[in-house]
C-alpha cells in the first residue's frame, strides 16, 4: 500500500456554480428588503407632512383652535425640526445648523438624515416661523418610538404657532 497519496476533494462545476447563485439570489433578496423599507419610510415621511398641514390648514381656517397633533415617523428619525435659515442658529439644538443649511427653501427638517431616500427637508405653509424659532432655532420635536406630539395653536388667517404638545 502507497501511503503517499494526497486526498482531493473533487467538486464539480455544478456544484460550485449552483453555490454561486444562491449567494447571488440572497444578496439581491437583502438588497430588495432594503429598497422596500426606504419605501416605506418615505411614504411615513410624505404622510406626516400632509397630515400636519392639514391640521395647520384647519387651525388656521376656524376659530380659535389649540389641539394637539400626534404623527407617526420612523424611529430612525430622531427629531422634527423647524428652522428659518435666514436667521442664526441659537438654542440647544444650533449644532445642527450646518446640516440643516443644506435645504435652504425648506423650514421642516428631519435628523439626523439616513441613507434612505427620505425627503430631508420640506416646507410648511402658514406657521409663524419668527415666533417658533425666536428663543430656539432650529425647534426640534423629539421622535419617540415612532410618536411626534406638535401643539397648534392658531386661529382664522393668521400663521399657527407650534410648540410641544
Amino acid at each position: 500500500m502507497k501511503r503517499g497519496k494526497t486526498g482531493q476533494i473533487q467538486i464539480s462545476f455544478g456544484m460550485i456554480f449552483s453555490i454561486i447563485l444562491i449567494i447571488a439570489v440572497i444578496a439581491v433578496a437583502f438588497y430588495a428588503i432594503t429598497k422596500f423599507l426606504c419605501v416605506k419610510k418615505s411614504a411615513e415621511v410624505g404622510l406626516f407632512k400632509e397630515e400636519l398641514q392639514n391640521e395647520i390648514n384647519r387651525a388656521r381656517g376656524g376659530a380659535e383652535t389649540s389641539e394637539t397633533f400626534d404623527g407617526n415617523l420612523p424611529v430612525s428619525i430622531k427629531k422634527v425640526c423647524f428652522f428659518d435659515s435666514s436667521k442664526p442658529a441659537i438654542g440647544k439644538d444650533k449644532e445642527l445648523e450646518k446640516e440643516l443649511k443644506k435645504y435652504m427653501e425648506s423650514n421642516l427638517f428631519f435628523y439626523p438624515p439616513k441613507s434612505c431616500q427620505y425627503p430631508k427637508g420640506l416646507s410648511i405653509s402658514y406657521i409663524n416661523l419668527d415666533e417658533i424659532t425666536k428663543e430656539n432655532n432650529p425647534y426640534c420635536f423629539s421622535n419617540l418610538n415612532g410618536k411626534v406630539s406638535i401643539k397648534i395653536t392658531g386661529y382664522y388667517g393668521n400663521p399657527v404657532m407650534l410648540s410641544y404638545g
